[in-house]
């Protein structure tokens, strides 16, 4: 296995532990504060790994038809494990989550259906975007969740909103790329 599916796949397997030190109940024990911030820690250096897998992949050459599939997938993988514990913190709205997931699972099987009929569906620019603001918007979630920006302050409840809500926007304007893009697929199988 080469270096960038390594990273890759490590993604995924991180989305595990960082999700279980983040879960650990508030008040829990008096170390449930360090459990949190060394599994947000862990998460930003998850996220980072997008970034390092593409690049590497690039630079070295090494793109195999596994990296193109397990990357955008590790990347749902990691949005859902954010979103999900940002929800459960009482962080990010749960309707919020819910679109942004619903996305997330409507463009990858609208990739499926173009696999199956012979045709891709390549990643668009916007796309990257919108993976790239809802990393950011996990970091920040997960600073306000361990208090290291904190989400009472007026101005950072202000920045946090706004970037949330355009987040949102284009996971939504993303989505209906993909399925106009996808559209013949779908209208085929109608």
């Amino acid at each position: 296995m080469n270096l960038p599916n390594l990273l890759t796949l490590s993604r995924i397997v991180m989305c595990i532990v960082f999700v279980a030190l983040l879960s650990v109940p508030q008040g829990y024990a008096k170390w449930q504060p360090r459990a949190w911030e060394v599994g947000y820690v862990l998460a930003v250096l998850t996220g980072f790994t997008d970034f390092l897998d593409g690049y590497y992949a690039r630079k070295l050459n090494l793109v195999t038809e596994f990296g193109k599939f397990l990357d955008p997938l590790s990347d749902k993988v990691f949005a859902v494990a954010g979103f999900v514990v940002l929800t459960d913190k009482g962080i990010v709205p749960c309707w919020t989550t819910v679109v942004l997931l619903s996305r997330e699972f409507l463009v990858q099987g609208l990739r499926e259906m173009a696999t199956n009929s012979g045709k891709t569906i390549p990643v668009s620019y916007l796309g990257k975007v919108k993976t790239t603001m809802q990393m950011l918007c996990l970091a920040l979630g997960g600073a306000m969740m361990v208090d290291w920006v904190p989400g009472d302050l007026w101005g950072a409840r202000i920045v946090w909103d706004t970037f949330l809500g355009l987040t949102v926007g284009i996971t939504v304007y993303t989505c209906a790329q993909y399925l106009r893009v996808a559209s013949d697929i779908i209208m085929k199988d109608m």
